[in-house]
């Protein structure tokens, strides 16, 4: 049983760094994906918005909001620690945005920001922005064209 002990301990002493090692590497690269992804939600959520043809600042409190809820989106497309892409999450973080930008350009007039989001997927913008099955629809329709590229 010693004998046994002395071989198989410096194996598990390997072992055991190795996925420190790896672990370790894990955290520090899903904590820079997510301050990455709070410097991209801050250029993506816009910070003012068209409403009955009056160009309106999004509240700060609102704008935060915003602003948690795209790294929380994008945070949840990823996996192993948040450090690597979940199959497809790059695209449907992508697109959920792209929903969300419809969403906020679509509450106020139509104007040609809202028909160049709709159309670049092959989409009428005559969706309804606070409903499930059309969101359903805009994301299917984003998926697939994201993925024929």
């Amino acid at each position: 049983m010693k004998k046994f002990l002395e071989n198989t301990l410096p194996v598990a002493i390997a072992l055991l760094l190795t996925a420190g090692v790896v672990g370790a590497a894990g955290l520090i690269v899903g904590h820079v994906r997510q301050s990455q992804d709070a410097a991209w939600c801050k250029k993506a959520v816009p910070t003012q918005i068209t409403v009955k043809g009056q160009v309106t600042a999004v509240p700060a409190d609102q704008l935060a909001t915003d602003r948690a809820n795209c790294e929380a989106q994008r945070r949840s497309q990823r996996g192993i620690l948040g450090a690597v892409w979940k199959t497809g999450g790059q695209q449907m973080a992508d697109c959920g945005i792209d929903w969300g930008r419809y969403q906020q350009l679509s509450n106020g007039d139509r104007t040609p920001a809202v028909n160049q989001v709709m159309t670049q997927y092959g989409l009428s913008p005559s969706l309804d922005p606070g409903s499930l099955t059309d969101q359903h629809t805009f994301i299917t329709a984003c998926l697939a064209k994201k993925n024929s590229h």
